[in-house]
């Protein structure tokens, strides 16, 4: 009976988690997201140029992504919630610093290097890997649910930015975000957050009666890794790994040059950013169809299927135009956009195990940033030569056809324990 007790009380509490988990991808990456709408300001107050500021932008892009795996292999080593807590401290200070900077060198270092460290540490690499230890059967269900708090971030924080910036001005913006990080999302992660279940299965393993559904083993997976360095030696990565550099390439141009892109054809800066939070509040639906869809389908077919809808997205975007395209864009685009991140990593902990996940996430999430950072790059070098978006809008369009024939050609049925459960004498999820 107290055994049943405490199951039940395991179930309650991965649960809380997962809320505290939402709430923390909401604030965090919402305030990172949302950094389009500061550009326009930014530019007409300091004087500095597009191309500037898309250079520091995506010097913070690469920053976070040369971070990741080095925040995955500390969430390893020494445990989510001491890389958690540390890294929002670090970003709401720096965040909150953003308000100060007056020139182009200091903007690069307070948030193109210090808080792009810090929010590598609050990210999908850390937070997916943390949830995968805390859920099993419903993995993609969980991580997909904490993934919805990045689309519920811009949804709230994009047009929240904008009117701040409207009412006050750009830099009591940032002091606003960062203080939102620092006196509420830090306290909540140290009250609640534990690193692992006090027992060895995952909530998500228990029965109504609190009993598991599992045998006492866990199931294993032919391609669970000791190390992570095995991992590098199978295909899966590798398919995975490039997908999500265009998933980077795609998300983090419209991320950064969305709003500035409809305010050229002459939306309001305010219709603009709701656009933009529509298209991330419509995540919240995509991500977590794809969670659910993840329990029907193979999670191959609903990455591959993700990555076709954004073309469409594109497609609609480049060839329609005008507000219909924006709207477009927004409605096929937003359905799709995180959930991408949410089944990659499902996968990625499925067919290669928990026990170096975060090092593992750490090296796919790698080349997602690698693509942001070169693709707002050269979108803002393209953009200052002939003012204009189409030629890297359509690049990002059509990189999105080898990214869905690589998620298509996972073999998932081959390599996920879900599929192909062996027995390991090597590999211990203890």
């Amino acid at each position: 009976m107290n055994n049943i007790l405490s199951n039940r009380r395991n179930v309650d509490y991965a649960w809380l988690i997962l809320a505290v988990c939402l709430f923390m991808m909401m604030c965090t990456q919402g305030t990172r997201t949302a950094m389009g709408v500061f550009v326009t300001p930014m530019e007409e107050d300091l004087q500095w140029s597009r191309a500037e500021i898309s250079r520091v932008l995506s010097l913070g892009i690469l920053v976070g992504a040369l971070s990741f795996v080095a925040m995955g292999y500390l969430q390893d080593k020494y445990g989510s919630k001491k890389v958690l807590c540390c890294s929002l401290v670090l970003l709401g200070a720096t965040v909150m610093l953003t308000s100060t900077v007056n020139s182009i060198p200091a903007f690069a270092l307070i948030f193109g290097v210090l808080s792009a460290f810090a929010s590598s540490g609050v990210s999908n690499v850390t937070i997916h890997a943390f949830l995968a230890r805390w859920f099993h059967k419903r993995r993609s269900l969980a991580i997909s649910i904490a993934s919805a708090g990045g689309s519920l971030g811009p949804l709230f924080f994009a047009p929240f930015t904008a009117y701040l910036i409207q009412s006050l001005d750009w830099r009591a913006s940032f002091l606003v975000t960062g203080a939102i990080i620092l006196l509420i999302v830090f306290p909540l992660t140290v009250m609640f957050l534990r690193d692992n279940p006090p027992d060895r299965k995952a909530s998500s393993d228990l029965s109504e009666e609190g009993q598991s559904e599992e045998p006492e083993k866990e199931p294993v997976g032919p391609l669970f890794t000791t190390t992570w360095t095995q991992a590098l030696k199978t295909a899966p990565i590798w398919q995975l790994s490039t997908a999500y550099w265009v998933c980077g390439v795609t998300v983090n141009i419209i991320s950064i040059h969305f709003v500035p892109y409809a305010e050229d054809q002459g939306v309001q800066k305010i219709v603009a950013a709701s656009i933009f939070g529509v298209m991330m509040g419509l995540n919240f639906i995509g991500v977590l169809s794809a969670g659910f869809l993840s329990q029907i389908f193979t999670q191959r077919i609903v990455l591959g299927t993700a990555y076709a809808m954004r073309g469409l997205a594109y497609a609609c975007l480049l060839l329609i135009g005008g507000i219909e395209g924006l709207w477009l864009f927004a409605v096929i685009g937003g359905l799709s956009w995180i959930a991408t991140a949410s089944t990659t990593s499902a996968m990625t902990a499925d067919i290669y195990g928990v026990r170096n996940l975060g090092t593992i996430n750490g090296v796919t999430n790698m080349f997602h940033q690698v693509g942001g950072a070169i693709s707002v790059f050269i979108t803002g070098e393209i953009y200052g030569a002939t003012g204009s978006y189409m030629i890297p809008f359509t690049f990002a369009a059509l990189t999105l056809i080898p990214a869905t024939i690589s998620a298509f050609s996972v073999k998932e049925r081959l390599y996920s324990y879900r599929y192909n459960p062996v027995d390991s004498p090597i590999y211990s999820t203890r």
